[in-house]
C-alpha cells in the first residue's frame, strides 16, 4: 500500500479541482475506493465523494477532509508545474499535494487497511466540495450522515488538532460626500473617515482564549467611489475586515464591537448564494464559519492520543489550526472532531506546496490505528 497512498495523491493533483468545479478529482477519487474494494462508493447530492465499509454492527468513524483547491496562480512561480504531482527528493509537489489531497489519498488506504483487523461498526471516507469559500459540502454532509467521532484530515504535521478560531467576513460602508479635491473641505471624505477607522481597529482590545489566543480583525479590502475619479473626494468607501474569533464570541458581539469604533458606519456579514456543480443543491450562506474547540479532557482525545503515538512510535503533540476548517459543520453530526493529517500547514496555498513521502505513509499508520481505536471490536 506504500505505493498506492503516493500514486493515488500524484492522480489526485493532476485533477484539477478548483473550489466549484471538483468533478475531475471527485470522479478519480472515486474510483480509486472502488478499486480499493470498499463495499459502498458514491457522490451524494452536493457532489461529495462518500464511501462505506461495513464490518457488522458498532460505531461509525468518519474519515473527511475537501476535494477543492484555492487557485494555483502564476505557474512559473512554482518549483514544479502546479499540476503535474512531481515526485522529486520524497516529495510530492503541486496544488492541493498537502491541502489536501495526500491526507485523502492516506485516508482511503488507512481505512481499507483498518477494516481488515478485528474491528465492527461502519467506516465512511468522504471528500467534501466547496471548503474553500462556505463548507457547503460539508453542511449538507453533516444533514445526510451520521457519525460517533469524525477525523479532520487538513494538514497538521502530524500533531493532534483540536480545533481553531473562527473567520467572519465583515463590510463596513462609510458614507461620505463628493467634492472637487481642490476645495476639499467642501465634501466629506469617506476614505479619510474609513483611515480613521482602520487606526482605530489596530488599537482594539479583543478577547482572548488560553487554548486559541486573541481573536483579531484585520483590514483586508478598500475600495472608494468613485473609482476613476482621482481628483475627486470619495464619496463612499467599503473595507472589508477579517474578523477571527475565539469561543464565546457571538456575531452580535463582533459587530458591536466594531460598531463602536464608528456608530455611523454600516456594519453587515454578506451573505451569498452557493451552488453545487451540478446546480441541484443550492445554500443561502454567511461569511461566518464559527470556532471550534474539542476539550482536551475529552475522552476521544486521549484515545486518539494513545491511538497515534502507538502507530507513530512517539509522543504525539496536540495543538491547534491557525486557520479556518470544515470542523465547526461537520460538529452538527453530534460527534467530537479531531484533527490529524499530513504535510506543513504553512505549505497551503503556496507555490511551495507539497507533502513529504514519509509522511503519507506515516497517516496510512496513523488513519488505520484511529479507525480501528474507535471502532468497536467484532464478537
Amino acid at each position: 500500500m506504500d505505493l498506492v497512498v503516493v500514486d493515488l495523491t500524484r492522480e489526485l493533483v493532476r485533477s484539477e479541482s478548483p473550489t466549484g468545479r471538483e468533478s475531475p478529482a471527485a470522479r478519480a477519487f472515486a474510483g480509486a475506493l472502488t478499486e480499493l474494494g470498499f463495499d459502498e462508493v458514491g457522490l451524494d447530492g452536493a457532489g461529495n465523494v462518500v464511501a462505506e465499509l461495513h464490518r457488522g454492527e458498532g460505531p461509525t468513524v468518519l474519515l473527511n477532509g475537501h476535494i477543492d483547491t484555492v487557485p494555483a496562480g502564476d505557474p512559473d512561480a512554482w518549483p514544479h508545474p502546479p499540476f503535474e504531482g512531481v515526485l522529486d527528493g520524497g516529495r510530492v509537489y503541486g496544488r492541493g499535494a498537502c491541502d489536501m489531497k495526500g491526507a485523502l489519498a492516506a485516508m482511503a488506504v488507512g481505512a481499507r487497511l483498518a477494516a481488515d483487523q478485528d474491528v465492527a461498526g461502519r467506516i465512511v471516507v468522504s471528500a467534501v466540495v466547496q471548503e474553500e469559500v462556505c463548507g457547503l459540502g460539508a453542511r449538507y454532509l453533516a444533514g445526510t450522515q451520521r457519525a460517533d467521532v469524525v477525523i479532520l484530515g487538513e494538514p497538521s504535521d502530524l500533531r493532534l488538532m483540536l480545533g481553531h478560531r473562527g473567520r467572519t467576513e465583515v463590510r463596513a460602508a462609510f458614507p461620505g460626500r463628493i467634492a472637487h479635491a481642490a476645495r476639499a473641505e467642501l465634501g466629506e471624505n469617506a476614505l479619510a473617515r474609513a483611515a480613521h477607522f482602520i487606526t482605530r481597529l489596530h488599537g482594539l482590545e479583543l478577547p482572548a482564549d488560553a487554548r486559541l489566543g486573541r481573536s483579531s480583525a484585520t483590514a483586508t479590502s478598500l475600495v472608494t467611489w468613485p473609482k476613476d475619479g482621482t481628483n475627486v473626494v470619495p464619496g463612499s468607501a467599503e473595507l472589508v475586515i477579517d474578523y477571527r474569533s475565539v469561543p464565546g464570541e457571538t456575531r452580535h458581539d463582533l459587530l458591536e464591537r466594531l460598531r463602536a469604533l464608528d456608530p455611523g458606519a454600516q456594519l453587515e456579514v454578506p451573505e451569498e448564494l452557493f451552488h453545487s456543480e451540478d446546480g441541484l443543491v443550492a445554500m443561502t450562506l454567511a461569511r461566518d464559519n464559527p470556532s471550534y474547540l474539542l476539550a482536551e479532557d475529552h475522552s476521544a482525545v486521549d484515545t486518539a492520543r494513545r491511538a497515534l503515538q502507538s502507530a507513530l512510535d512517539g509522543p504525539v503533540e496536540t495543538d491547534t489550526w491557525w486557520f479556518a476548517t470544515d470542523a465547526p459543520h461537520l460538529s452538527a453530526l453530534g460527534a467530537p472532531v479531531l484533527g490529524f493529517g499530513p504535510g506543513d500547514p504553512e505549505l497551503a496555498h503556496t507555490s511551495r506546496e507539497h507533502v513529504p513521502v514519509s509522511q503519507l505513509h506515516a497517516a496510512v499508520a496513523g488513519y488505520r490505528a484511529l479507525v480501528t481505536a474507535f471502532l468497536g471490536r467484532r464478537a
